[in-house]
């Protein structure tokens, strides 16, 4: 601005100026605000959390996701737990363990049989008695086709109630899966088991 004769360029003659007005601080608050996020990277403010557990429940976002991949970790469990495995099972009292592998171009599959857990705990030790199973066994390929089957009964005879093994041999080395159905006393069981190579 130009001043002449005590009168400022751009206003009129005895017009008064305008003043500007402000608080000592207010612009440095401007200036303050920008570095803010450097300042609390100095002070440790903004640094990332460490753990595991504390990044995971750092934010409302990520407590969810925990939540839901905690729910979906118990059903597969609990899943798991309550279906049991296809090779295994009780029927009439008595725990089957079905297993089958391959070995010098021969396929053999064997049935493990003894007391279950819950019949040594709930009756007295001593004579099992004899117990005739019924066994029917069946090979099938890598494509799901029947390539052998065989029946064949098997009496488990144990006065300690130790393990048994009903034992098969088939001639097809190639077969991906071997299951067995077992009968006793009008209970039946199916077990099913896929072929390791040894």
């Amino acid at each position: 601005m130009y001043m002449e004769n005590n009168s400022i360029d751009g206003y009129a003659e005895g017009e008064e100026p305008l003043h500007f007005y402000y608080k000592k601080g207010e612009f440095r608050q401007y200036y303050d605000n920008d570095k803010m996020p450097l300042r609390d990277l100095a002070e440790g403010k903004g640094l990332p959390k460490r753990g595991l557990f504390r990044v995971l429940v750092s934010t409302k976002t990520n407590r969810a996701i925990f939540t839901g991949m905690i729910m979906c970790f118990a059903l597969v469990l609990a899943l798991n737990f309550l279906r049991g495995s296809a090779n295994s099972g009780t029927v009439g009292g008595m725990y089957c363990e079905l297993t089958a592998f391959s070995f010098q171009e021969q396929l053999f599959a064997s049935v493990e049989i003894r007391p279950s857990y819950l019949t040594k705990k709930h009756h007295r030790p001593g004579p099992y008695g004899q117990k005739l199973f019924t066994a029917a066994f069946s090979v099938t390929n890598s494509d799901g086709e029947l390539s052998e089957k065989s029946e064949q009964e098997f009496l488990y005879d144990s006065a300690e109630g130790e393990s048994r093994f009903l034992r098969a041999t088939f001639g097809d080395y190639d077969a991906g899966r071997v299951s067995c159905t077992l009968s006793l006393g009008g209970e039946t069981l199916r077990l099913s088991a896929s072929v390791q190579r040894k």
